[in-house]
């Protein structure tokens, strides 16, 4: 499409179980320790079969400025999920594709696809700079804390934290 620039094409290896990998996106508390969230994000969660969907807000500083996005993240079986963040600074779909390369390590490619910032195409560059800056920078941050994670099947969660036991309960079919 016209409106989004060619993809930002990233890939990295975690010693990780791709249900972990999925858990990321409904795990509210590292949103403020990884992404910089003021709060943990309020998000609607639905299941439909092999099917799920998680909906929610972020609010954060970018550059110095406060940029309040919201994010729908579509899960399609136990490795495909999109992610689209829509932002008065930035809109963004990411493909993720996780696939498990033995019992203890996942490999994670994501296709970041940006929006052309509207009436300034040219900001494009600048664009894709800025977020291959903070966001894959994340990225790396969350892969160094899978790499010494250790998988617990009954996590002491918070009270926000019950996105984690909702996926669970969806993950759980594909075994």
């Amino acid at each position: 499409s016209k409106e989004f620039a060619a993809p930002i094409d990233d890939r990295c290896r975690a010693r990780i179980h791709v249900q972990e990998m999925r858990e990321n996106i409904v795990d509210e508390s590292h949103f403020h320790f990884i992404h910089g969230q003021s709060e943990p994000p309020v998000q609607d969660w639905r299941t439909d079969g092999p099917f799920a969907e998680a909906r929610g807000r972020i609010s954060r500083r970018v550059l110095g400025r406060v940029v309040d996005n919201t994010f729908d993240a579509f899960m399609y079986g136990p490795g495909v999920m999109v992610v689209r963040t829509h932002g008065p600074l930035l809109s963004v779909t990411a493909v993720a594709l996780s696939t498990p390369v033995d019992d203890s390590t996942s490999e994670l490619r994501m296709l970041y696809y940006l929006r052309k910032p509207a009436g300034l195409p040219f900001l494009t560059p600048l664009a894709k700079l800025v977020f291959r800056r903070e966001a894959l920078g994340e990225v790396r941050e969350e892969v160094a804390i899978w790499d010494h994670k250790i998988h617990q099947a009954r996590p002491v969660l918070l009270p926000h934290e019950k996105g984690i036991k909702a996926l669970r309960r969806w993950y759980a079919q594909f075994y």
